[in-house]
């Protein structure tokens, strides 16, 4: 959801309206869930899905005839994802999908509440998208309202007849917090963004730090040391940590402090000359083993990554493994 509402801004900034279509109810065998969003262009290209195949095809269909008509009207459809109908569309359902479709003007509510939800996905805030509609000639939005910090975790809606009520949960991916703004770390948030992790770069030089240099990544902080480079920073058990700075000490000194972290998973680059100096100093300092044991070194699929970018590719392999639970 993160690279959709991103995306969705990403043309609210070039001043282009287009329709949302969001599966609002759900029934049966159907491609996707209640949540489930798709953004239509007035040549009818596409950003995200609502399932592609006979509901797809429709909800864009519908979608350009609005932006054509240009009266900021809503839509509610139902698509009868019978069996004979799937079929048909070579598509194994048998369920029906409730869509709701909307126009967005660059200048009106609905871009608005999305641009603040943007900001506070970057931030790692909860927030709850509460759209009420009313039918006058047409079906018209009436508000977007954005609720911050919102316990909600599944779509709700409600269709009262003269009135409909949606509301929309958008809750922050796991977080990534990269320490250090090198090569490595370049590529590592680039990808890290594309496969939906909330990105924060940390860095104590400017010149490397600053979203010119990254700016694929949600936040990047300019840090005036490594020491104490957690404040600050809600780090929970879904946090996965990157340490991959400039220099052994730097690295040693983040390890030490996200060791004392909830973080489910923390990974630093390096040799395995360089990890047990390291590791050797750490429990000098006091840590167990066990803390130790939390921390993966060298950080990375085997995959022989030799490049930067190819690196990038064995780190978020590796994070992405541990999302998912798939094996140790």
């Amino acid at each position: 959801m993160k690279n959709f509402v991103r995306s969705v801004c990403r043309l609210i900034d070039r001043n282009e309206p287009f329709a949302l279509a969001t599966v609002v109810e759900s029934s049966g065998s159907t491609p996707r869930s209640s949540g489930a969003k798709m953004a239509v262009r007035r040549d009818g290209s596409i950003i995200g899905t609502v399932g592609g195949g006979l509901a797809e095809a429709l909800a864009c269909k519908n979608c350009r005839a609005m932006l054509e008509a240009g009266n900021g009207a809503a839509h509610l459809m139902f698509v009868d994802m019978t069996q004979e109908l799937a079929a048909d569309s070579d598509m194994i359902c048998g369920g029906g999908l409730s869509i709701l479709l909307e126009t967005v003007e660059p200048d009106g509510l609905c871009a608005a509440a999305y641009r603040e939800l943007d900001g506070l996905l970057r931030r790692g805030v909860r927030s709850v998208l509460s759209t009420r509609y009313e039918e006058t000639d047409v079906w018209r939005a009436v508000n977007h309202m954005v609720l911050k910090d919102a316990e909600e975790t599944e779509p709700r809606f409600e269709n009262r007849g003269v009135n409909m009520l949606f509301l929309e949960p958008f809750i922050p991916p796991a977080p990534l917090y990269i320490f250090g703004a090198g090569h490595v770390s370049l590529f590592t948030a680039r990808v890290g963004a594309m496969v939906g992790f909330r990105t924060v770069v940390l860095d104590d030089r400017a010149d490397f730090a600053n979203k010119d240099r990254f700016p694929e990544a949600d936040e990047v902080v300019v840090l005036s040391s490594f020491d104490g480079c957690f404040d600050g920073l809600d780090v929970d058990e879904d946090a996965f940590i990157v340490v991959v700075t400039r220099g052994h000490l730097h690295d040693r000194n983040v390890l030490a402090e996200a060791l004392r972290t909830k973080a489910g998973y923390v990974g630093m680059i390096g040799s395995s000359k360089k990890r047990d100096k390291i590791y050797a100093s750490l429990l000098d300092d006091g840590f167990t083993q066990a803390d130790i044991d939390r921390c993966h070194c060298p950080i990375g699929l085997t995959i022989g990554a030799q490049t930067p970018e190819e690196i990038a590719v064995s780190i978020v392999g590796e994070l992405i493994k541990a999302r998912s639970g798939a094996g140790a």
